[in-house]
Formats: C-alpha cells, structure tokens, sequence
C-alpha cells in the first residue's frame, strides 16, 4: 500500500506542475524540457529557484559575517578561525562546514558566538545554526568511528 501512495503523490505532483504551468521543448544540443509562463517566456525550474534561494541565503550569511569581521581592523587576526571559515564559505559555499576540520569549525563557532551578541540578522542565526549542527553531527561522527575501529593488541 506504501507504494501506491507514492505513485499517487508522484502523480498528484506532476499534475500539478503540468497545469500550474506550461511546459516546452527545446532541441538545441539535445531535449530539454523548460517551464513557461502563458506568454512563452521562459520562468524557473523549481530546482532552479530553490538554487538561487540558497545562493542568496549564502551571500547574506557571508556578507553579515564580513560586516562583523571589518567592524574592527584588528579583529581578523585574532579570530583567524572564524575569519578562515568566511574564506572557504565564499569559496566552497556551505560545503565548507563539511569539509573543514571539526576542531577549526568547533573553534570558529567558539569565536562567532563570542563576537556577536545581536542575533537578530537572520545571516548570522543561520550561520551559527548550520555551524552548531555541523560541529555536533561531525563530532558524533568521529566519535563514533573511533569507538567502533579495532583495537589492537600486542603482546610483548
């Protein structure tokens, strides 16, 4: 029964799309299906907009964390974690909480949440939020992995 009601929200919602919108084929260096609006001219994918809503969410959450970071000149060196953390966010974009070191992450999140004490832009509460998440899900990660690996023992 699980299954048929899949199909019949698969369906529901390719219904939906299919009437709420016009659809159009284009030929150029193979088919592509595209959204239209009743006038022809193109509109966004679902997946595109939900692209360009994280796009933005990233810039606003970079751009109030850099606000806060040139408040003072002297501030970067001192909270280099948290001042490296807004370089790779700029360059990997939120792949960043993945892919730094849990201990830097851990240590930028001590620095962010010692340098702001206004949490009202939305930027930075969600900034710390996605950083606290990452920092707790990686660090049971590790944790995990280090009491599940082997021990080995050596007689002498």
């Amino acid at each position: 029964m699980p299954v048929m009601r899949q199909m019949l929200r698969s369906a529901r919602h390719a219904a939906h799309l299919f009437f709420r919108s016009q659809l159009s084929l284009k030929l150029r260096g193979g088919v592509r299906l595209e959204f239209v609006d009743s006038r022809g001219r193109r509109t966004e994918s679902p997946a595109e907009a939900e692209a360009r809503r994280q796009r933005a969410e990233l810039g606003r959450m970079v751009g109030e964390l850099a606000q806060c970071l040139d408040a003072d000149p002297d501030i970067r060196p001192e909270l280099r974690h948290l001042a490296y953390l807004e370089t790779a966010l700029r360059q990997q974009g939120l792949a960043a909480l993945q892919t730094l070191p849990v201990d830097v992450l851990h240590k930028a999140l001590d620095q962010f949440e010692g340098l702001v004490s206004n949490w009202s832009p939305t930027g930075l509460a969600t900034l710390r939020s996605k950083m606290a998440v990452a920092v707790n899900e990686r660090s049971a990660e590790e944790t995990a992995a280090s009491v599940s690996a082997p021990v080995s023992r050596t007689t002498v």
